[in-house]
């Protein structure tokens, strides 16, 4: 089944201010820049204990592709009143933060018709996560390539504690910067005099995410950190495939050639010396800090600190 899901959760506005003239921008300088955007679209799926929809929307002009993505839906709305078929007019705000990636929400959802969905319009299997390992249980190795177009292993970190997260340089939207990377930026920096913490950032883009092209896009913003590793799992498909299976995370139409097909969820993991899962953070509503709290609490505990 084709898929075309680009996840809301895993961007971040840019620091640069819209130019669009149909953005609705505050004056006020003392609050962050809010910039409100009329959407149209239809619901696919409806997660209510994450107070989320997945909605394929039409186009919207001078800002967003068509696409399929996830919304976080302003608490204000009782989720119980829509299902997945409903075809909505929404509008979509986007707060920048002083600190952090922007905060994005979907607001005033009016119903205006509703349909069956097709085949291809059901993502169930997406979001399969029957073959991810538990809080206790042993990670595998896998093989990637770093910048330097060399082999590496996970277990070449071994007696470290790993904190990994996933991501790919294909986004179609130019303006948008992963939150993942603002995320682990700040974490870095806590733990920069810590040679007991690693932050690996995987590419599951085996197609194109060559260490070049990594290398290009994200090795300048970490230039003077030794703790940060990207790695690549070009022409590593087995590997990737592996790893993402077990950490929770899904991702869709990397052979497909059009990057608007690349689908993807959102997940880090927090990995002990030894290569125990410790914890899971899904989603972009994980909070950095609390992850620093996380580290420096088993830190403390095998005495690392």
């Amino acid at each position: 089944m084709k898929k075309t899901i680009l996840l809301i959760l895993l961007i971040c506005i840019s620091c640069k201010k819209s130019t669009d003239p149909t953005a609705i921008v505050s004056p006020v300088k003392e609050k962050p820049i809010v910039a409100t955007y009329q959407f149209q679209g239809i619901i696919i799926d409806i997660m209510n204990e994450t107070q989320q929809m997945l909605i394929k929307h039409d186009e919207v002009p001078n800002f967003m592709m068509e696409m399929t993505m996830m919304f976080n839906i302003d608490s204000s709305i009782n989720m119980h009143d829509y299902r997945a078929g409903d075809s909505l007019n929404f509008n979509f705000y986007i707060s920048e933060q002083l600190e952090g990636p922007a905060k994005t929400w979907a607001n005033e959802l009016r119903i205006i018709n509703h349909r069956e969905l097709t085949n291809e319009e059901v993502y169930d299997d997406f979001f399969d996560q029957d073959g991810a390992i538990q809080i206790g249980e042993k990670l595998s190795d896998a093989i990637f390539l770093n910048l330097d177009n060399k082999e590496v292993k996970l277990s070449d970190w071994e007696g470290k504690f790993k904190f990994i997260s996933f991501i790919f340089s294909r986004c179609p939207m130019p303006n948008f910067c992963p939150a993942v990377i603002m995320k682990n930026q700040y974490l870095i920096n806590q733990f920069k005099n810590n040679g007991n913490v690693e932050f690996i950032i995987i590419s599951f883009d085996y197609k194109y995410d060559q260490p070049k092209v990594l290398k290009k896009v994200y090795g300048g913003i970490f230039d003077n950190y030794n703790n940060i590793h990207f790695l690549s799992s070009y022409n590593h498909k087995e590997d990737i495939t592996k790893i993402t299976l077990e950490a929770g995370l899904g991702f869709s139409g990397i052979d497909d050639g059009d990057p608007r097909d690349i689908g993807h969820t959102l997940k880090s993991l927090l990995v002990s010396p030894d290569g125990i899962l410790i914890s899971s953070y899904g989603g972009d509503n994980w909070d950095p800090k609390q992850v620093e709290y996380d580290i420096n609490k088993r830190l403390k505990i095998d005495k690392l600190d």
